[in-house]
């Protein structure tokens, strides 16, 4: 874990711990398998004890960390299974809301979602992966802000964070980056032609194509270690 942690101040406390270490692990920063220690997060904050004891409660119930008997409180080493769930939800959320999108996008929204997938080809043009991942994940989290839906969009979302972690390992080969950048030019300009039975089929190619790859390079990275 990162030393110099920096909290920013609100209200409650355990809220704003809980969003901090969530948003760490979500990030990659916080490694699944780490151990978690109440008192090192504490001090590390500058806190006490009992608002970092309540912001691991949470995150527990949320499935990002849990308790190991005789052990202590690890950060979630997700399964193959688990992996398989999250596309498989998101998937099935996507490819409904592509549908809807299609009707209620704006010119200025897709202008912009156009300007991501320029930016982020450009990136990879450069061979910066993070920037790639940096102009995907803006296209991931605009493209359904339109769908005038916002139970459903907050659900995507939810989703969304928790294959953060995923992409930048998914991301590991160029071959698959340039997938994927082709893969999201394909669904805006199938948008664009308001085709809903296209949009929709490429959406489900794009995400199995994010989800074998990441399982690949998930499977290499646990082989070594």
């Amino acid at each position: 874990m990162e030393e110099g942690l920096v909290l920013p101040p609100a209200n409650p406390l355990r809220v704003e711990v809980a969003n901090l270490l969530r948003k760490l692990i979500l990030d990659g920063q916080i490694p699944s398998g780490e151990r978690i220690i109440e008192m090192e997060i504490a001090a590390q904050l500058d806190v006490s004890r009992m608002p970092v004891r309540e912001a691991l409660r949470i995150l527990e119930s949320e499935g990002l960390i849990q308790q190991v008997p005789r052990k202590g409180l690890f950060v979630t080493a997700f399964t193959e299974d688990d992996i398989r769930e999250f596309y498989t939800i998101r998937g099935a959320l996507e490819v409904c809301a592509i549908k809807i999108v299609i009707d209620k996008i704006t010119p200025e929204e897709l202008a912009a979602l156009k300007d991501y997938c320029k930016k982020a080809r450009e990136a990879f043009g450069r061979h910066d992966i993070n920037e790639v991942c940096l102009w995907t994940a803006k296209f991931n989290e605009e493209i359904y802000n339109s769908c005038g839906m916002p139970r459903f969009k907050e659900e995507i979302k939810n989703t969304q964070n928790y294959l953060r972690t995923f992409r930048l390992l998914s991301f590991r080969t160029s071959e698959r980056t340039e997938q994927a950048l082709n893969e999201h030019e394909d669904i805006i300009r199938l948008v664009e032609a308001k085709d809903r039975e296209g949009a929709a089929r490429a959406t489900e190619r794009h995400l199995y194509g994010a989800m074998t790859s990441y399982i690949e390079s998930w499977k290499e990275r646990n082989a070594k270690k």
